[in-house]
């Protein structure tokens, strides 16, 4: 998630700034294991476009749970959410989680995975090259209305010296386990998965295919970032005054809650609304907390009232006038290593069972939304 900026985010936050994010091709010096290779210019990165297949997978992701795959079912979006691998995510997170900043040779392996990934669930992937930097981009044409899209994303860069588990690991390999379910199953409308780039230099990635989206109906983006820490601790969650005003009945299930930071936050345009509700059902089935907070047209764009609720990439969806709905453990509300600020954002410091719960419910309501 991109960090706050101004004067005006920090002192609505009440805290400190966190680091500027990188350049592309930044030295990734310092960090984790890994950092060494870091800093170098990717090989491929300039030779992918945005009309190309990827080439074959440079990197294998995990193996099948055999015993998660023999008691999931495909025909409905409830039956879908059986088929959701915790120990594939983590796996996902725990490769992915090194300094990665654009143009570094863990950013390219980040990239090649996403890749990979999406084409063994069954998708054709194309490499979008917007001139400084590169989506990866999965389609799964839809069999009744495949004219109408149905999205998810997560950006798959991070600011240079910081592992970004949480921001955006956890996000990444969050959409490419739904994408794998989901690619068992038989969807009306069209299924597509990206893996943004350059979230954190200002949302380029996004925008560049937002701009650039025609042909086609998008029913509705939803967007992973950050979705992988909660705390049990009581009064371990922030939900400052502007907030708990605008979204009075959030502040009371938070404050009988005894501010534990473990639920759901989902942030929707009115447009989006709906499918947000419909994710937010499927996993107060599960026993999860969720909270919906959902801006009207004139809101979702003023920086100065809720800009917090959009420094993701579903703002670039806003911006065209597109539904769009985030998904997110609410980052810097409740993560105090968010952009380690106070400590690394490594994969020992998340909740398996929030992020599963995450991925449950998202992968129940990118079902429904795609026409199951």
């Amino acid at each position: 998630m991109r960090a706050v900026r101004g004067a005006v985010g920090v002192l609505w936050l009440g805290l400190g700034a966190c680091p500027s994010p990188a350049t592309r091709g930044e030295s990734d010096a310092g960090t984790t294991s890994g950092s060494a290779e870091a800093g170098a210019p990717a090989e491929t990165s300039s030779s992918s476009s945005s009309s190309e297949t990827t080439a074959a997978p440079t990197t294998t992701g995990p193996g099948p749970d055999v015993g998660i795959a023999s008691r999931c079912g495909h025909d409905s979006p409830e039956a879908l959410m059986d088929c959701v691998d915790p120990a594939r995510w983590a796996e996902d997170v725990a490769f992915m989680a090194q300094s990665r900043p654009p143009g570094s040779i863990h950013w390219q392996k980040v990239q090649d995975r996403c890749a990979a990934a999406l084409e063994q669930a069954g998708f054709v992937v194309q490499r979008q090259d917007y001139g400084t930097g590169i989506n990866v981009i999965g389609t799964r044409e839809g069999t009744a209305a495949a004219s109408e899209v149905v999205l998810l994303t997560a950006h798959y860069d991070h600011v240079s010296g910081c592992p970004g588990a949480d921001d955006n690991a956890s996000g990444v390999a969050g959409a490419l386990e739904v994408a794998r379910v989901l690619g068992q199953a038989t969807l009306p409308r069209t299924l597509m998965v990206a893996c943004w780039d350059e979230e954190e230099l200002g949302l380029r990635g996004s925008r560049a295919f937002a701009q650039t989206f025609t042909g086609a109906k998008l029913a509705v983006a939803f967007n992973f970032d950050m979705i992988g820490y909660a705390s049990a601790a009581e009064h371990s969650q922030i939900f400052p005054g502007p907030l708990a005003e605008r979204f009075p009945g959030l502040a009371d299930e938070l404050t009988a809650n005894k501010g534990r930071a473990d639920f759901i936050a989902v942030v929707a345009d009115a447009s989006a609304e709906a499918f947000a509700r419909e994710l937010e059902a499927q996993a107060e089935g599960l026993g999860r907390l969720t909270g919906v907070m959902t801006l009207t047209d004139a809101e979702k764009l003023d920086d100065d009232a809720f800009g917090v609720l959009s420094t993701s990439d579903h703002r670039s969806f806003w911006e065209r006038g597109l539904p769009a709905l985030h998904v997110f453990d609410t980052g810097v509300f409740r993560n105090p290593a968010y952009h380690c600020a106070v400590g690394l954002d490594t994969p020992d410091k998340l909740d398996h069972a929030f992020a599963t719960d995450v991925l449950k419910a998202t992968t129940a309501a990118v079902a429904a939304a795609a026409g199951l």
